[in-house]
């Protein structure tokens, strides 16, 4: 299979990770300086001018939202009119809505800039509003373009305005005036917008494919060793652990710039679920298992820590949760009755069998629309080092055998050695599975997700899916498939 190397979203034979195309070594960095102008405008030209001061080409781009500012080199009018937004719809709006409609109508504003070559960075500074807003802006660009924000509120909860991209956000102290403490800290951001767009492009002797490898800590040893493989075979791999990171890979994947997925460890899916702080929040981009089916790249799909979710400390639990341990609808650690801390940050909340009907549902209607080879594994015997029988635990499989049971192991009673939920699991994929997709393929493997068996069937899958051998139907006579 013809393997795309480096691709973009946004205009094509651009590099994403490089700025200076020309080549111009004395050229000046390009800086969009930004903000609300009509209530921090003094703010945002003391910005401008330090970025100038220290080496970079600026324009001021208005995102105003109740009164337009006549100075910026790029005005609110010329914003909306990029996205049909009347000015006057904007200033009657409410606060939320107003955000939404700037926010939006800069981002194409930006992008279209930058696909002129007028855009090599971006940096604003303002408080709570103004972040919202320039962040939707910010989000627009593609990762690798410098992406400053300096905002009062950096160290509280900021994950909706940075969704998955790569924005620097720091703490100026103050949104509004400047002072002999200010002008310090925004000269430094200035100094570091204008630095991290003046690298340019990073190059490499060759320029490789690129293989993602989804993981948890509990499934890392199976990840690491498909990676270890690729790598041996010429291949760049990045690992994409799950804790909203993914969301960033699906974005990474339509760029163009993963060409395979090892998609062992989708945990994200049951994050979601349970609105995980490690999960992918609502407001970003980038749906969960979509790209790689849509833009036709092979991928390998596992139930990897599908049996647990990777729910928060274990004090903001919800009540509720805590019942169903206490009740036994959800596993206990060694029937405590409690929940599995794995650290003070991360407890784990494993789903019922309710749940993990809704979860095969959820995955499988995505993979049915599959347009390049596709092949679905389940391995029967367990999902992570933590949804292992104390038969099969190791300390070199990531949970002692002197432990017993791994802590959300939920073992079916008509057959020991197999996990329940994959037995719920493989009963929904069977049944709404599309055997008229040629693309996706569906195993059912007498497997646990840790055994090197598997990584060897993953291997062999993917050398295939790369060589264009792969076919679906294959691999039945391979040991431990069953179906």
């Amino acid at each position: 299979m013809e393997i795309p190397v480096c691709g973009h979203l946004l205009k094509k034979n651009k590099a994403v990770w490089g700025y200076k195309m020309d080549g111009n070594k004395n050229r000046k960095p390009k800086i969009i300086c930004t903000g609300i102008l009509n209530t921090k405008g003094d703010e945002i030209k003391f910005l401008a001018e330090q970025v100038k001061y220290y080496g970079g080409e600026v324009k001021i781009m208005d995102l105003s939202l109740g009164e337009e500012v006549e100075w910026a080199d790029i005005t609110l009018s010329e914003v909306l009119a990029s996205n049909d937004t009347p000015k006057e719809q904007v200033f009657k709006a409410s606060r939320s809505d107003a955000i939404e409609m700037v926010g939006k109508a800069g981002a194409v504003k930006t992008v279209e800039l930058y696909n002129n070559g007028e855009v090599d960075g971006i940096i604003s500074w303002a408080g709570s509003v103004g972040t919202s807003v320039v962040t939707i802006t910010m989000r627009a660009l593609p990762i690798g373009i410098p992406k400053f924000m300096l905002c009062t509120l950096a160290s509280g909860d900021v994950h909706s305005w940075l969704g998955n991209k790569d924005i620097y956000i720091v703490n100026p102290i103050s949104e509004k005036g400047i002072n002999r403490v200010t002008r310090k800290i925004i000269a430094n951001a200035a100094v570091g917008i204008v630095g991290m767009a003046d690298v340019g492009e990073v190059k490499d002797e060759k320029v490789r494919p690129l293989v993602a490898l989804t993981l948890y800590g509990t499934t890392t040893p199976t990840a690491s060793k498909c990676a270890k493989h690729m790598e041996d075979k010429g291949w760049d791999t990045i690992f994409i652990h799950q804790v909203g990171t993914g969301a960033t890979m699906e974005d990474l994947i339509r760029s163009g710039h993963i060409n395979a997925v090892y998609e062992i460890t989708p945990g994200e899916l049951s994050n979601n679920m349970f609105n995980s702080i490690y999960g992918i929040s609502k407001t970003w981009d980038g749906e969960r298992l979509t790209a790689a089916s849509d833009m036709g790249i092979p991928q390998i799909v596992c139930p990897g820590g599908l049996a647990q979710c990777a729910y928060g400390p274990l004090e903001t639990m919800p009540q509720s949760f805590l019942d169903d341990f206490k009740s036994g609808l959800r596993v206990s650690y060694r029937n405590s009755k409690k929940p599995y801390v794995h650290n003070s940050a991360v407890t784990l909340l494993p789903p019922t069998l309710e749940d993990t009907k809704k979860l095969a549902i959820e995955v499988i209607n995505k993979l049915n629309r599959t347009k390049g080879p596709t092949a679905l594994v389940v391995q029967m015997k367990g999902w992570s080092a933590y949804d292992q029988s104390a038969e099969l635990a190791t300390i070199e499989r990531g949970w002692a055998k002197e432990n017993g049971d791994g802590p959300v192991w939920l073992p079916d009673p008509d057959n020991l050695k197999w996990s329940k939920r994959a037995i719920i699991m493989w009963s929904v994929f069977h049944g709404y599975f599309d055997k008229n997709n040629s693309n996706l393929d569906l195993l059912k493997c007498d497997m646990h997700i840790l055994d090197d068996n598997l990584v060897n069937l993953l291997n062999l899958c993917m050398d295939d899916m790369l060589e264009n051998k792969w076919q679906k139907g294959m691999y039945r006579d391979y040991d431990g498939v069953i179906e």
